[in-house]
């Protein structure tokens, strides 16, 4: 990241810039994800464009198991006037709780475990074995849903549909290195469509896929129908249904050490209540939640708030804020819905003045760790929590004022 490797001393910048986080504090989203891995924007430009028209002035890219995208992530937010966060999502296994039946933050799969790394360094060069186990992780998925289009080719035959699916056009027109199962849902919708030459024609042409049965979505229903796609046709049960193998999963502290040799902060997803309204074992009780992650060596959070009710969002991550955690929130965009970039809860509630601050302040302390990883390494030192935010902001402010200064105008402060 040689822009930061630009910016004056750490001393120099608190300097420069005293007065730690912006009043109001600046809109974040540390958490959408790109192209690169599925996401609903079309291209890595309508993410950033977008929110730089919400005034969101920092923003996080967090793909799933690649880091291919940061660089054009970084040069389309300096020349939209974002400023940019690095990160990564993995999957994982917590054996002691599958063992146990405890449900993390998968609400379907005892022991599933997503785990974001925040912050890499960049570009990302991780050590050789680590990289193997990576690519063997991506292998591994992009294997499983090469299958799934090998037997939904076989469904289609043999309901005379009269076309299929191939793993090399997805990858050329639809995807880059990671291959995923909504990549599948969206290309056998966008086949529908170009066969189909009336709302008629294609629920007729829709009910031949589903072997009869009749669709419940309406055609301009994108999300839904490709989420209706994937049910009827890729999830279990379903005629082109590949099991996932538990031994492509890497084990939580594998995942952990991955984060740290790639530069970044290893952090927890909360799901809260984001799954029917009912908190999984894992996370049903803040204090034992936060003890577990501490001795995992975890001391981030970060929360989807959209698919939580306020009071609960708001319940736990101001317990692990004053608890010393660093808290990110974001959107993920993630499926073919298209919606704000501004983060806000369940229902649309904005976030309250004292969960902007808890923001701002998570992008902040990541920001400093960007910073001094690339001016220093990824075995960085950080300093405590407060001096990290403090310095963070100093580096936001230095990136707006100096390096957007003669194309960019600053975000606003009063």
């Amino acid at each position: 990241m040689n822009w930061l490797k630009q910016f004056p001393g750490a001393d120099q910048l608190l300097k420069l810039y005293p007065d730690g986080v912006t009043e109001p504090p600046l809109k974040v989203n540390n958490h959408i994800h790109s192209p690169y891995s599925f996401s609903a924007f079309g291209h890595m430009e309508e993410s950033v464009r977008m929110a730089a028209e919400e005034d969101v002035r920092v923003l996080g890219i967090n793909d799933f198991y690649v880091t291919e995208g940061y660089g054009e992530f970084i040069r389309l937010c300096r020349e939209h006037g974002v400023f940019p966060l690095l990160n990564i999502e993995l999957i994982g296994i917590s054996r002691e709780e599958q063992q146990k039946g405890i449900r993390v933050n998968d609400p379907n799969n005892p022991g599933r475990t997503y785990i974001s790394g925040k912050g890499l360094s960049y570009p990302v060069n991780l050590p050789g074995k680590q990289q193997k186990k990576l690519e063997r992780v991506i292998g591994e998925s992009n294997g499983q849903v090469a299958r799934m289009i090998d037997l939904l080719n076989h469904w289609l035959m043999t309901q005379g549909v009269g076309f299929g699916l191939s793993v090399d056009e997805i990858m050329q027109h639809h995807a880059f290195n990671l291959l995923r199962e909504r990549h599948v849902a969206r290309v056998l919708r966008l086949k529908l469509e170009e066969r189909a030459e009336s709302d008629k024609g294609f629920h007729r042409l829709l009910r031949q896929v589903y072997g009869g049965i009749p669709s419940e979505k309406r055609r301009s229903d994108i999300a839904g129908l490709e989420d209706e796609l994937r049910t009827r046709l890729l999830k279990a049960g379903a005629p082109a249904f590949v099991p996932e193998d538990e031994k492509a999963f890497l084990s939580l502290d594998e995942i952990v050490t991955l984060i740290r040799d790639a530069g970044g902060i290893p952090t927890y997803p909360l799901l809260l209540d984001g799954a029917g309204g009912r908190v999984t074992e894992f996370e049903a009780d803040p204090e034992k939640l936060r003890m577990i992650l501490e001795q995992r060596g975890i001391h981030s959070v970060e929360f989807i708030p959209a698919r939580n009710r306020f009071d609960k969002l708001k319940t736990y991550a101001a317990y692990f804020y004053e608890n010393g955690f660093v808290v990110s929130f974001g959107t993920e965009h993630n499926t073919a819905a298209m919606h704000p970039i501004t983060v806000s809860c369940k229902e649309n509630i904005p976030l309250d003045d004292e969960l902007m601050r808890i923001s701002c302040n998570g992008a902040a302390y990541i920001a400093a760790h960007q910073y001094l990883v690339a001016r220093e390494g990824k075995q960085v030192i950080p300093f405590s929590r407060g001096r990290m935010e403090q310095l963070g902001h100093a580096v936001i402010q230095h990136y707006f004022r100096e390096c957007l200064s003669s194309t960019q105008t600053k975000p606003n402060q009063s």
